[in-house]
């Protein structure tokens, strides 16, 4: 739904997204080879604006190969002192963006301070700081990654006009969401931290429980709610497998209780909402805690082939965000902490995290199980992984195979990735 008073702020606005590509990363000695820029208005793009530039210097073999940029592209390009104030006018007052601020601005200031004019004091968002406050687990949010996530074409990575065009596009995307979300300052765009998630939303008292009901069916994977009474005591956690159809269980819960803010997350997997439920077990009303765990109960009963936690070492599960996998060490299970990683990219990494687990496990536990379950809940998370249609989608490590074979625990993760890819469509589709 559009919020009017949030588009008309957003809409105001005018924006110059740059990416400049370099000889290399240090802006006293380094040249620039190209220059992209485009404006966005309106939330859509407006203008463009693009400079191959002649640096005058040999570019390094590794730079002409992550650009495709020769040293015969730029031999009869224009010296940058040649279009540098075409460059500055075009930016004008907008507010500036990149996808990575730290590196872009700086640069071209530098080259305004050798040139002996006034370096840019224009406002500045950076898409790829953004992003990491949207989405905070995300581990890899670099411009090719996150047009991918976000279906937004981007056909010529490390070229500054192509670069340019990428960014501005997600920044749409990001400004719609902002929107979406009821962004009421500007300031907010440049302080996003807490406000807009995408993979959780929230209501407080005043809201129509009617439209939390409605949000609550339009979810089509796990999610966990969370609702607090004052001073934001945790009233209960209610985990919920396929919310669109739990709904009515949900409400009934929310309408017991003295609330006044309510907060919906998306939860992958599932196992993690359950968890949450076990981390605040305790806080919650006797009678009400009973209802959910009986609830649950019904949901997840016991199998043939029970798997029982004293015999499990380590489990892993697909992230919300594609390519991430969430490890769990029943070792020393800690479920107010997630071990996150992206693979391939993170194999070694995570299979370091598991290794240091083992080694904690023999010589400081003494081979000695530690988890933070309470009693109740244990059957409740034995049922939930022993059933077949989740069996699927879980990978399970005994420790022994950890310790000694480096090579087949990193195959074994990689098989698990790629054979049993759950394609997400977050952070696409989000709260």
């Amino acid at each position: 739904m559009l919020n009017s008073d949030s588009f008309d702020l957003i809409n105001e606005l005018s924006f110059c997204v740059i990416d400049l590509e370099t000889t290399g990363g240090n802006h006293n000695k380094d040249k620039i080879i190209e220059v992209g820029m485009v404006r966005v208005n309106n939330l859509k793009i407006t203008d463009e604006k693009s400079f191959l530039i002649n640096p005058e210097t040999q570019i390094p073999d590794f730079i002409q190969k992550l650009t495709n940029i020769s040293q015969n592209d730029v031999k009869d390009s224009p010296l940058i002192e040649d279009v540098i104030d075409e460059i500055i006018e075009f930016i004008g007052d907008d507010i500036i963006v990149a996808h990575n601020t730290s590196f872009d601005v700086p640069f071209l200031n530098g080259v305004l301070k050798k040139l002996k004019k006034e370096k840019l004091d224009n406002k500045v968002i950076c898409t790829n700081v953004m992003t990491k406050h949207l989405i905070p687990e995300i581990l890899n949010s670099n411009l090719n990654y996150m047009s991918r996530l976000f279906d937004v074409t981007h056909s010529k990575a490390h070229r500054a006009h192509d670069d340019a065009i990428a960014t501005a596009k997600l920044l749409i995307r990001y400004l719609n969401i902002f929107i979406e979300k009821g962004i009421k300052k500007v300031n907010q765009l440049y302080y996003p931290k807490g406000k807009f998630e995408l993979d959780r939303v929230h209501y407080d008292r005043e809201s129509d429980l009617k439209e939390i009901e409605k949000k609550i069916q339009s979810i089509n994977q796990s999610a966990t709610i969370t609702i607090k009474g004052e001073r934001g005591l945790i009233l209960a956690v209610i985990p919920l497998e396929k919310p669109a159809t739990e709904s009515e269980f949900a409400l009934d819960i929310i309408q017991k209780l003295d609330w006044r803010m309510i907060t919906i997350k998306l939860s992958k997997p599932f196992l993690d909402s359950l968890f949450q439920f076990n981390n605040h077990y305790l806080k919650y009303d006797e009678e009400i805690r009973q209802e959910i765990l009986s609830y649950l109960l019904k949901r997840f009963t016991a199998h043939e082939n029970q798997k029982k936690l004293e015999d499990l070492d380590f489990l892993m599960g697909h992230h919300i965000i594609d390519d991430q996998v969430i490890s769990y060490s029943f070792l020393h299970l800690n479920t107010n902490t997630k071990a996150i990683f992206k693979i391939p990219a993170q194999k070694k990494k995570m299979y370091q995290h598991l290794l240091s687990q083992v080694n904690r496990f023999e010589q400081n536990q003494q081979g000695r199980k530690k988890h933070l379950i309470h009693q109740e809940i244990v059957p409740l998370i034995e049922n939930y992984i022993s059933t077949e249609n989740n069996n699927n989608n879980f990978l399970y490590l005994n420790r022994k195979t950890v310790k000694t074979d480096k090579e087949s625990t990193i195959e074994i993760i990689e098989k698990f990735v790629s054979e049993n890819k759950e394609v997400s469509n977050f952070p696409n589709e989000h709260l």
